[in-house]
């Protein structure tokens, strides 16, 4: 029988005459989770909850829309200029150089950062909120990202590794405000990526079984983080986040990004849709998530695809960055709310 996954989580405590108690001596608890896989670090406080606040912000809409009204004029992703501003593949392996699927566009990123750097936008969306990304939508453009995937792959042989990412907003990295996904591949795998792989190759080999095939079974068997399921895909919040407010997408009958069937498109695009407005009704507007799966030469490494998403600082005057050197050069993440906390408030809204 597979051992089961080991939640790990331990306090410690900080000591120290605090002038919030009157220069009293007082003792802070903090609870360090270690992630099962990977080992990496989140850490909570008890008075950290208080200042998320302070570190995400709530989004100032009216500041927003000043500044989709004047990044409107000349955007080169809107549909006066997208055909005549953006770059075409090869029609060898896009006929007519651009790809699309309902309202989405794919063309080559004119900046690129990999051998296969591709971007899918929607052009007559100049702005979107986050509750604004519908299903529909999103199934437009996810789909186009793994159809542009498919033929990618067969087009060069070599590449070994694609996700699909985006940036949203300002403080999640765009540099744009037009609402645009990501396919991003190569020869070269991220660092990241190549650690998911190689520690799921090793539960792999130890336990006969997934690491995330177990890791849906057990949390959905305890239900504490456990989300939802349907269409191939399960919806969880993990035991020691990786980013702020993220949540967990994870097909486990699909290897490789390119796997993905209209199926399990629709309920990442369910899922993400619901993620994102809820993001929005907490007062947030930018976040990235990436979509990811297994080596696409064919070896099997015990990773499926998955899907993470994250909140980012919400946009707003003189906001600020939510990742410090915690989370840039020590590998660790804030958590300011249990997780088991987040997914009580997920499971209503799906």
């Amino acid at each position: 029988m597979t051992q089961p996954i080991q939640f790990e989580r331990r306090t410690e405590s900080a000591a120290f005459f605090s002038p919030l108690a009157g220069m009293a001596f007082a003792e802070d608890r903090i609870e360090v989770r270690t992630d099962p896989l990977t080992g990496m670090t989140a850490i909570a406080s008890a008075g950290l909850e208080a200042k998320e606040e302070m570190f995400l912000g709530k989004a100032d809409w009216a500041y927003t829309d000043l500044l989709v009204a004047r990044s409107r004029d000349g955007c080169f992703f809107c549909p006066e200029k997208v055909l005549e501003a953006t770059p075409k593949h090869p029609d060898e392996l896009v006929p007519g150089g651009r790809l699309t699927r309902g309202r989405a566009l794919v063309f080559p990123n004119l900046f690129p950062l990999a051998a296969v750097h591709a971007v899918v936008t929607f052009p007559d969306k100049h702005f979107l909120r986050p509750s604004e990304f519908t299903p529909s939508l999103l199934e437009e453009g996810l789909g186009a990202a793994v159809d542009f995937s498919r033929r990618a792959a067969a087009f060069y042989p070599e590449m070994t590794y694609v996700s699909v990412c985006c940036n949203h907003m300002l403080p999640g990295g765009a540099s744009l405000v037009h609402p645009h996904l990501q396919i991003f591949g190569g020869e070269t795998v991220p660092w990241l990526v190549r650690l998911y792989w190689d520690r799921s190759a090793d539960w792999l080999g130890r336990h006969g079984v997934s690491y995330w095939a177990a890791l849906v079974d057990q949390e959905q068997a305890a239900g504490e983080r456990y989300v939802w399921g349907a269409g191939g895909v399960h919806w969880l919040v993990p035991f020691a986040p990786a980013g702020a407010r993220e949540a967990l997408a994870v097909v486990p009958a699909a290897e490789r990004v390119t796997d993905l069937g209209d199926e399990h498109v629709a309920a990442l695009a369910a899922g993400l849709t619901r993620i994102l407005t809820w993001y929005e009704d907490e007062g947030l507007s930018a976040f990235n998530f990436t979509l990811s799966g297994g080596p696409l030469d064919g070896r099997d490494v015990g990773h499926p695809v998955v899907l993470r998403v994250i909140a980012r600082t919400a946009f707003k005057q003189d906001y600020r960055t939510d990742d410090y050197f915690l989370q840039k050069q020590l590998g660790g993440e804030l958590m300011f709310a249990a997780p088991e906390e987040m997914a009580a408030q997920l499971r209503p809204l799906f």
